[in-house]
């Protein structure tokens, strides 16, 4: 499986960040979200190779958002 695309999840700025550059020194595109629910607005319009999710979040954590994101046709195929 070739990755193009990744999208970190996670209420920490600090771990978005640090996450995304090390994704970005390895040639891919990286979205963030700093929530659950802003992942899966996310998603309805970009699908991303991965996804990198935070577990501990407020509103929707990320084994809810995971549940959520398996679900759907869409976006079942996505590794989390």
């Amino acid at each position: 499986m070739s990755l193009h695309s990744a999208l970190v999840v996670d209420d920490s700025k600090l771990a978005r960040i640090t996450l995304q550059r090390l994704l970005q020194k390895h040639n891919l595109a990286v979205e963030v979200a700093e929530s659950g629910v802003v992942a899966l607005e996310k998603l309805r319009s970009k699908k991303p190779d991965i996804i990198f999710m935070d577990h501990l979040m407020p509103d929707l954590d990320g084994f809810e958002a995971t549940q959520k994101i398996k679900a759907d046709p869409s976006t079942t195929h996505i590794p989390v």
